[in-house]
């Protein structure tokens, strides 16, 4: 397994465990990350496409899909800046930022481990 599929199992473990946290518990993961408790069913339709991800991620790791690796960090950073915007206009709380800041700093270790990779590191 390469550096970079290592990342991307990592990541699709993450989201693994946050769908199912936000799809089982989603009131007892956002108490504890200090946002208010909801009776929306929204949090829990995210969950869903969370874990769904998570199983792309893991897919993806195992196949050693290097493209989807790539495009992958684009989202993630994507992710973090749009979550950033957001909490810097007023639409989400500030703390938000440190959902995104998982992604930010993820798609940088993908980043780096494909550059690892391609310099014949494992």
């Amino acid at each position: 397994m390469s550096a970079a599929s290592k990342t991307i199992m990592a990541y699709g473990v993450y989201a693994l465990g946050a769908g199912a946290g936000f799809l089982f518990i989603p009131n007892l993961i956002l108490s504890t990350f200090g946002f208010e408790t909801t009776t929306e069913h929204w949090v829990r339709i995210v969950a869903i496409l969370t874990l769904g991800l998570g199983f792309y991620y893991i897919a993806s790791a195992r196949a050693e899909a290097e493209h989807f690796f790539k495009i992958s960090a684009i989202g993630r950073t994507w992710f973090f800046a749009a979550s950033t915007a957001l909490c810097l206009i007023g639409v989400a709380p500030m703390k938000f930022i440190l959902f995104g800041s998982v992604d930010l700093v993820s798609a940088a270790w993908t980043w780096w481990a494909l550059r690892r990779d391609r310099e014949g590191h494992h």
